[in-house]
């Protein structure tokens, strides 16, 4: 399995609408990320449905500069759509 397969994979969690958000990102964006982010990204995805949830929603953020940056540009993404 490489990479992207293995991350596709880790972006399937327990609430339907944070597959669809993280998967879209890493199909759409993943690839044009500085290696720095694509670690940051691949922390996030070892944080719990409902932290990414709430940074996601604005309604906490985290401590860690780096993913601060990647739900910024989660976010940012989103928009564009």
């Amino acid at each position: 399995m490489n990479k992207k397969s293995w991350l596709r994979w880790r972006c399937r969690r327990g609430i339907r609408e944070m597959d669809i958000v993280l998967q879209t990102f890493l199909e759409q964006c993943y690839d044009t990320l500085s290696d720095i982010d694509k670690q940051s990204f691949t922390a996030l995805l070892d944080e719990t449905d409902l932290d990414i949830m709430n940074w996601m929603m604005g309604k906490d953020e985290p401590e860690n500069n780096a993913l601060k940056k990647m739900i910024f540009l989660i976010q940012q993404s989103r928009q564009l759509n």
